[in-house]
């Protein structure tokens, strides 16, 4: 199996591993090297961390001071950081003061190597979350919410039972018309949850009419937000309630304008995006009949395990071709999409299909240049 293939397949293993606490994951960078990822509870002691000193200039000055500078230099740093962040929307009030600057730290330091992961993830989810936003007329920065809730991985599942790449428990997620039954969990569709999420989250400004407590609201609940508006003497953004709310709450506001921050600026820190082996371009085929993804795989050529990663709704082999709305749709890599069409009348077919060579599904590479959990289970996490 090629190297691609190790890194392509590691992502589906991420559901099975995904907990409240810190977490080890063993992967396969692009030179095939062996890498220990962990990913850290942001609140807690970084217990399990190796020691690694990252007091090199470059991770704070883009590699233009002497170490001896960085004292001297370190206000004037902060007041840049200060500047990128204010600058980053102009729509939400984005501020830098300690609580972020701690999970800046997270990610720029000791979980620098699953921040490498994350910005190569977020290549390929990225575009299902700003279709579902730009739909919603809400601002952009949302995009990196699921960094923090669920470290893009739809499979995803925190310990009291929420789901996927937004996090939704169960009765949420039916509120918001997601299809949760023995077949399929539309929580852990990367499309289908990504406008549930926007259409919650524009419910949730219309209420509180303020995008740090619209944030809040998302993870612990608009009731406990009003409960702690009511005791602040009605005060009317995050800062001003946050004694108030929960404390797993308290940090989810600065983690989300940190990972603002950082998925902007991780070249001034020299971190930059690892392959994860997902598609460079993605498509959709609507399913007419009862069909199980092994067959599909099968006739197009395709490792099973990469079709359910990027079907990750699917319970069970089995795909039922009912729905609510008509159709259900399954996402293959685009130059599948063709080969699926021409070959129907044999996917759907009872008999055994024919042996066909495997296929590597197209993958991304990594990017050099800057660019672009409720619960929490990214890499930083209450």
């Amino acid at each position: 199996m090629s190297r691609k293939r190790h890194i392509f397949s590691f992502i589906i293993g991420l559901g099975c591993v995904c907990t409240m606490q810190a977490q080890q994951q063993t992967v396969i960078d692009d030179h095939g090297k062996t890498v220990e990822v962990m990913i850290p509870d942001a609140d807690g002691a970084l217990s399990g961390y190796v020691s690694v000193d990252y007091s090199d200039d470059k991770f704070y000055a883009n590699g233009s001071s002497q170490r001896n500078n960085m004292n001297a230099d370190a206000e004037n740093g902060m007041e840049e950081i200060d500047r990128k962040i204010r600058n980053l929307s102009n729509v939400m009030s984005l501020t830098y003061n300690d609580e972020v600057k701690k999970y800046i730290d997270r990610y720029t330091k000791a979980g620098r190597q699953s921040t490498c992961y994350l910005l190569g993830r977020a290549r390929y989810y990225n575009r299902f979350f700003e279709d579902a936003l730009r739909t919603y007329g809400l601002p952009m920065e949302l995009k990196y919410l699921p960094v923090i809730e669920s470290g893009l991985n739809p499979n995803a599942t925190s310990r009291v039972g929420a789901a996927g790449l937004w996090q939704f428990m169960t009765t949420t997620g039916k509120q918001y018309n997601l299809r949760i039954d023995d077949y399929i969990d539309e929580r852990r569709d990367p499309e289908k949850s990504s406008y549930a999420a926007a259409r919650m989250l524009s419910d949730l400004y219309q209420r509180f009419g303020d995008w740090t407590l619209a944030l809040a609201a998302y993870n612990c609940g608009p009731t406990r937000v009003s409960n702690a508006i009511s005791k602040a003497g009605g005060a009317s953004d995050f800062w001003a309630v946050y004694q108030y709310l929960p404390k797993e709450t308290r940090g989810y506001v600065p983690a989300f304008i940190a990972v603002n921050y950082v998925m902007n600026y991780y070249a001034d820190y020299n971190i930059q995006p690892l392959s994860t082996g997902l598609p460079v371009r993605c498509d959709t085929v609507v399913v007419e009949k009862d069909v199980r993804l092994g067959k599909i795989a099968d006739v197009l050529g395709m490792e099973i395990a990469d079709l359910k990663i990027l079907n990750p709704q699917y319970r069970q082999d089995l795909i039922k071709a009912f729905s609510t709305d008509g159709t259900v749709k399954l996402r293959l890599p685009a130059e599948m999409i063709e080969r699926f069409n021409y070959n129907k009348e044999l996917i759907y077919q009872d008999k055994p299909s024919f042996e066909v060579p495997v296929m590597t599904v197209t993958a991304t590479t990594a990017i050099g240049s800057q660019g672009h959990t409720g619960s929490h289970q990214g890499l930083l996490m209450r």
